[in-house]
């Protein structure tokens, strides 16, 4: 079955609020990225949360080995700009992006200001396997007491994601993909805890 570029990129982008609004919550999308079986370069989840985001207002930056062959797909579909990290308003992390480079590129990427907090960077990041075991959990807005991170996270990776969240409402919002079609979310209003531990991680 054909991808319908409007009835599954609406699908998707219901879903994408669902999961903003409910940080942790895992949304199926597998019916439509199904749909997109042409896609090589990315998840075909990742590729449906691009179409839905992107277009030609905005910029978008790759990471990782297959970078170029992302970035050409992006711009043939969406018509939006390539840029650096540091100014791209999107920033996508295919699976294969190892940890140093991943975390250069949260460090440097915009966070918004006090006056502007929307003038920052949504990251679209491919993982394994969204649904596993995490060491995480999740508290803030959207969420009864606690919910279970939906993806394993690194040490590394929340202590440089807490940096840059640390002044509300400037930050970054994290859109997780996987290969079978799942899709999850932690703004950047969302705390990430140790699940030992009772503090708020920011």
């Amino acid at each position: 079955m054909q991808l319908d570029s409007v009835h599954d990129i609406q699908k998707v982008y219901r879903e994408l609020l669902q999961c903003m609004a409910r940080p942790g919550k895992i949304a199926d999308i597998r019916d439509s990225a199904a749909k997109a079986d042409f896609v090589r370069e990315c998840h075909p989840a990742t590729f449906l949360v691009i179409q839905t985001l992107l277009d030609a207002e905005v910029t978008f930056h790759v990471l990782g080995e297959r970078k170029d062959a992302i970035r050409r797909k992006i711009e043939d579909y969406t018509f939006a700009g390539h840029t650096s990290a540091e100014d791209a308003d999107y920033i996508i992390a295919p699976a294969e992006t190892g940890e140093p480079e991943l975390l250069e590129a949260i460090r440097g990427c915009k966070a918004g200001t006090l006056e502007n907090p929307h003038q920052s960077a949504t990251w679209i990041i491919e993982a394994g396997a969204l649904g596993g075991s995490s060491d995480w959990k999740l508290s803030g807005p959207g969420i009864r007491d606690e919910s279970e991170a939906p993806i394993a996270l690194s040490e590394a990776f929340v202590r440089t994601r807490s940096m840059k969240t640390q002044e509300f409402p400037t930050g970054i919002d994290l859109i997780f993909t996987d290969g079978d079609g799942l899709i999850s979310s932690i703004p950047r209003t969302t705390a990430i805890t140790a699940k030992e531990e009772s503090a708020w991680v920011m």
